[in-house]
């Protein structure tokens, strides 16, 4: 009776170990871990499955939809947007972005920042380089070349997108507004994706494939960072010189 329950508590500590574990991860890093691991799933099933298998009813029905709002307008319009995903509009900002956190102290955001700009940069050309999926056939406009997968536009787009609503909610400024300001920004990132496919310079799965990639770059970004200055000092969030009634002054940096 004794060597049975023994045994029987033996085989119980694993699962207390590992509800422990679970329970000390605080509530923000599980939803960032399960993030994670949806998202690197999703982007397993695009990979393996759906472009290899040439099931391109994603695609296709993308094209479709899109072929009966094109015109000389749209095009341009398209084109205007679809220029916020190059390194030509994304190099100045982040370095102006970083420069200005730098200005206010803001090292450790400052340094997220860069780390954010540099690889997401390299990130969209490694990718590339390890697909080397074609480019959809008769584009609209010129100039595009390498490989189709994933998006660099739409995961530049996306991941400078992130940055910026990250950044609005370290800030001091009224709830409501940070909302309005983090629904304008992922929309507008949105288009920026929607804009290659239009373009006929993307597949709708290049642009999926792209936001996937953004979930599981941000999600290692996070563990690293809270691993990073967890336990260190905290650094005092002024991106505003003034703040808003009712919120203290000293917004301090969550480590």
């Amino acid at each position: 009776m004794l060597k049975n329950l023994r045994r029987l508590t033996s085989v119980g500590r694993p699962f207390k170990g590992i509800s422990f574990f679970i329970e000390e991860i605080s509530k923000d890093l599980q939803i960032v871990i399960g993030l994670f691991v949806i998202s690197s799933l999703l982007f397993y099933f695009l990979v393996h499955s759906v472009i290899p298998d040439k099931r391109d009813i994603i695609d296709t029905y993308a094209f479709v939809l899109f072929n009966t709002y094109i015109s000389p307008v749209h095009t341009r319009m398209a084109m205007i947007i679809s220029f916020f995903g190059t390194g030509t509009f994304l190099i100045p900002s982040y370095a102006l972005i970083t420069f200005y956190l730098f200005r206010k102290k803001c090292v450790h955001y400052a340094i997220m920042v860069l780390v954010i700009a540099i690889s997401s940069l390299l990130l969209g050309w490694l990718l590339k380089e390890m697909f080397h999926r074609a480019r959809p056939l008769n584009p609209l406009v010129g100039g595009a070349g390498g490989y189709s997968f994933p998006s660099g536009h739409a995961l530049g787009g996306f991941i400078f997108s992130g940055a910026l609503i990250w950044l609005i909610w370290q800030a001091k400024r009224n709830i409501y507004l940070k909302w309005v300001l983090s629904l304008f920004i992922a929309a507008f990132g949105t288009m920026i994706g929607l804009s290659r496919i239009y373009l006929h310079v993307h597949y709708a799965t290049d642009v999926i494939g792209s936001l996937f990639v953004t979930f599981i770059w941000y999600s290692l970004l996070y563990i690293f960072f809270r691993l990073t200055y967890k336990g260190g000092k905290a650094e005092k969030m002024r991106i505003y010189d003034t703040a808003p009634s009712g919120i203290s002054e000293n917004y301090q940096f969550n480590n």
